[in-house]
C-alpha cells in the first residue's frame, strides 16, 4: 500500500517539476525584461518542454512511480492494464485486492495528483515571477500564454474547432504511439533508464512540427491546472485589467477532450 501511494504521490511531484520548467520557459521568452525574450523563441520552447518532461519523469521514477505526468498516459495504461497490468496499476491491484478497483483507483487518483501537481508547479512559478506578473508592461494575454495553450484560429469566430481538435488529437496520437513503440513494458514510460529520454525527443519533435497552431498541450493537466491558477491570479493581482474571455474558457475543453480521446484510441490499440 505504501509503495502504491508513493508512486501516486510521485505523479504530483513530477508534474509540478514539469510545469515549473515547461511553463517557466514560456514565461522566460514572453515576459518583458526577461533575458530570454529574444529571437528563436519557438525552438527554445519546444526543446525546453522536452527537457521539462524528461526532468519530471525522472523525478517521478526516482520516487518509485512510472512518470506518467499526464491523464492521457494514465488512461492509455488503464486500458492496457485491463488485459496486462503493469507498473502502478499492478501495484494498485495488489493494494486494493481487486483488478477493477485497483485500476479505477489508480487512474482517478493519478489524475487528481497530476492536476494538483500542475497547479502547485504553476503557483511556485508565479511566486518567483511575481514582479513580472504584477508589472503592467506584461499584458494579461501574454501572462495567460505562460500558463495555458491557445489556438491561432478561434473555435467559434474562425470556425476552427475541428482543426484545433485535430492538431491536439494527432499530436497526442504521435506521443502515445511512440511511447508504445519504444515501450519495453506496460508501465507507462518505456524504460526506467532511457524511456524519458525518448519521450523528451518526441515532445521536442511534436513541438517543432505540430505545436505552433495550438501550443501542443497534449496533456489535460498541463493545460487545465495552470489555467485555473491563472484565473485566480487575475482576480487577485490584476483584477482591474481583467477583460471578458481572458481565461479563454471557450477553448479550454479542446486540450482536454482531444488528448484524452487520443489516449483512449491508443490504449485500445495497445490491447492488440
Amino acid at each position: 500500500m505504501t509503495t502504491w501511494w508513493l508512486g501516486l504521490l510521485s505523479e504530483l511531484v513530477g508534474t509540478a517539476v514539469l510545469i515549473l520548467l515547461g511553463n517557466g520557459v514560456c514565461a522566460s521568452v514572453s515576459y518583458k525584461r526577461m533575458n530570454a525574450n529574444q529571437s528563436g523563441k519557438w525552438i527554445l520552447i519546444s526543446f525546453a518542454w522536452g527537457l521539462a518532461v524528461f526532468a519530471g519523469a525522472m523525478v517521478s521514477i526516482a520516487m518509485g512511480g512510472d512518470g506518467w505526468l499526464n491523464p492521457v498516459v494514465s488512461i492509455m495504461q488503464a486500458i492496457i492494464a485491463s488485459k496486462n497490468p503493469g507498473g502502478l496499476y499492478a501495484t494498485g491491484i495488489l493494494a486494493t485486492g481487486s483488478v477493477a478497483a485497483g485500476i479505477a483507483a489508480t487512474f482517478f487518483i493519478s489524475v487528481i495528483f497530476q492536476m494538483l501537481g500542475a497547479m502547485l508547479g504553476q503557483s511556485v512559478l508565479n511566486f518567483i515571477n511575481y514582479k513580472f506578473i504584477k508589472d503592467r508592461e506584461n499584458p494579461l494575454d501574454v501572462i495567460r500564454g505562460a500558463h495555458s495553450t491557445g489556438a491561432a484560429y478561434k473555435n467559434k469566430e474562425d470556425k476552427a474547432t475541428i482543426f484545433n481538435l485535430s492538431y491536439e488529437f494527432v499530436g497526442t496520437l504521435v506521443l502515445t504511439g511512440m511511447i508504445l513503440v519504444f515501450g519495453s513494458n506496460k508501465s507507462g514510460i518505456p524504460s526506467v533508464n532511457i524511456g524519458p529520454l525518448f519521450v523528451m525527443l518526441i515532445i521536442t519533435s511534436i513541438g517543432m512540427s505540430l505545436g505552433s497552431a495550438t501550443g501542443f498541450s497534449l496533456n489535460p493537466a498541463r493545460d487545465l491546472g495552470p489555467r485555473i491558477v491563472f484565473a485566480g491570479l487575475v482576480n487577485f493581482l490584476r483584477k482591474e485589467d481583467k477583460v471578458a474571455g481572458i481565461c479563454d474558457w471557450g477553448y479550454s475543453w479542446v486540450p482536454v477532450v482531444a488528448p484524452m480521446a487520443a489516449g483512449v484510441v491508443m490504449g485500445c490499440f495497445g490491447l492488440i
